[in-house]
């Protein structure tokens, strides 16, 4: 199968994959009861906290398929890959634990920006990836930093 036709799928599933969180984003603004408004933001902490997991995955996934990485590469690679889901369920803990909802998703916010930025230091140890991921990654990770900024209104 051809790149280009890869990175359309890709695009495709990635820009389905914002659905949930800007329509759990736009149900952060509905008038909806205490439990409601709580469901809507534990359901976008539990989908972003699943996101960013998938995100570590991808390094885990790229370090395994090249054996070419020293030791030290590959304890970078796949020592970053479990690092996005712990914050992820550290968000999820933070929210279930009842912090101010607003701090939680400027949390959420602060680790999809680190966990784009990491994919770019860490790039550079997979050069035969595909050279459409980090401007995907750019464009996704933007529309999600969107998404849980426009939640993030709702609850100041």
């Amino acid at each position: 199968m051809s790149r280009i036709v890869s990175q359309r799928i890709a695009g495709l599933l990635g820009n389905l994959g914002l659905l949930p969180f800007f329509g759990l984003a736009v149900a952060s603004w509905l008038p909806l009861g205490d439990a409601a408004a709580r469901t809507v933001l534990l359901a976008l902490v539990g989908y972003a906290a699943v996101i960013l997991s998938f995100l570590g995955a991808v390094h885990w996934g790229l370090a395994l398929l090249s054996p070419q990485l020293d030791k030290a590469s590959l304890w970078n690679a796949l020592g970053w890959g479990v690092t996005p889901s712990l914050l992820g369920w550290m968000a999820l803990l933070l929210a279930v634990g009842g912090l101010a909802p607003w701090l939680v998703l400027l949390f959420l916010i602060g680790d999809f920006i680190v966990c784009r930025l990491m994919d770019s230091a860490l790039m550079r140890l997979f050069p035969d990836s595909s050279p459409g991921y980090l401007a995907l990654r750019t464009r996704l990770t933007a529309g999600v930093v969107l998404a849980l900024g426009i939640a993030l209104i709702a609850h100041l």
